[in-house]
């Protein structure tokens, strides 16, 4: 059996800092973090992989990358 913990929407939410809505509205422009889909209305998010999408975006300045 597998120890990863899954996140809910609002859990993940939560961890990131930001608005349920927002989370949602990036899973349909496919700006936000990876998600998995069981079925119409169930969404969870890998913790592990959450962390390692914000990890990915942190930057030094606000300036363009290369």
């Amino acid at each position: 059996m597998s120890t990863e913990i899954l996140l809910t929407v609002e859990d993940a939410a939560a961890r990131l800092k930001i608005s349920k809505h927002t989370l949602n509205r990036w899973r349909v422009t496919g700006e936000g973090p990876p998600f998995i889909k069981y079925g119409p209305r169930l969404v969870r998010y890998r913790e592990e992989v959450l962390e390692a999408w914000a990890d990915a975006r942190t930057r030094g300045s606000t300036s363009p990358t290369r």
